[in-house]
């Protein structure tokens, strides 16, 4: 009898323990990858502004931005405090992005259960989709003033279409044959929602959700260009009046690092919550 070899990878992919090693070693490399990454990230930054390669009023070194920070931590900025504008904005944010939640999916389900509804709705969510959030501007402070609301309201406006969108595209994409099945073992309309349609339609969701909360966090910025009076918008905004590059760098920074801890955070929900993506 001729026998049969199995390939190291094959017993590696059998092992749990194996397997386990191998992801941690992939992770490791990564963080290495990611790491070495960002520090020769900062000495071309280093160089940059050393060599005078960009001038030092454009483009202020590493050393100048990290004055500025402890200039902003310690001092504040224009009457305001460094926490008070990160407050401000991430405020601003959760309260536009929230409501767009709450409202955008469950709206988005329906619209995929109810091809009336969907017939109805759906030119009106893919109108407003490729619209530039800022073009809503003006007439939002017109309407609702300068404060906090028209703010939030335009971070609302910008992830409310693709949270809707990929709410009823994940409805919609359910295989036909999953209802079919749940239905001839006795289950209701109700059940079939809950144990079928929706965590078939889960993965897609959070993926527009995701998607959402990166557009919303990208046009914060705007949302706080005009009549502000804190957050990390307006310091980038208030500090170009001044020519001050090293905080517009510290707060571009700033806004990077909260966007990936967001998005970091929904990734880590979507990994806990939807455990079963990928093996449907």
């Amino acid at each position: 009898m001729q026998s049969v070899r199995t390939a190291p990878h094959d017993l590696a992919a059998a092992d749990p323990v194996a397997r386990q090693t191998r992801a941690w070693s992939e992770r490791r490399t990564r963080t290495a990858l990611g790491a070495a990454s960002v520090v020769a990230m900062l000495l071309a930054w280093w160089a940059a502004s050393a060599t005078h390669m960009v001038r030092p009023d454009l483009l202020p070194s590493p050393a100048d931005v990290g004055k500025a920070a402890v200039e902003v931590i310690t001092e504040g900025y224009r009457g305001t405090t460094l926490l008070q504008n990160i407050a401000a904005t991430l405020g601003r944010l959760l309260a536009g992005f929230g409501v767009a939640t709450l409202l955008g999916v469950p709206l988005g389900l329906w619209m995929g259960s109810n091809r009336a509804l969907h017939a109805a709705i759906d030119w009106i969510v893919q109108f407003m989709r490729p619209l530039p959030p800022l073009s809503y501007m003006i007439l939002l402070i017109l309407w609702l003033g300068t404060g906090d609301l028209s703010k939030s309201t335009l971070l609302f406006l910008t992830a409310f279409p693709i949270i809707v969108a990929a709410s009823a595209a994940g409805v919609r994409g359910v295989k036909l044959q999953r209802i079919q099945v749940a239905r001839a073992l006795g289950a209701g309309r109700g059940a079939v929602f809950r144990h079928v349609v929706l965590p078939s339609a889960a993965p897609m969701i959070m993926t527009g959700l995701q998607i959402a909360l990166a557009a919303a966090f990208s046009t914060v910025v705007s949302a706080e260009l005009l009549a502000a009076t804190d957050g990390l918008g307006w310091m980038v905004i208030s500090a170009s009046t001044f020519l001050r590059n090293d905080i517009i760098i510290l707060c571009i920074i700033i806004l990077g690092l909260l966007g990936v801890g967001l998005a970091s955070g929904l990734r880590a929900i979507d990994r806990r919550v939807i455990h079963w993506r990928g093996r449907e």
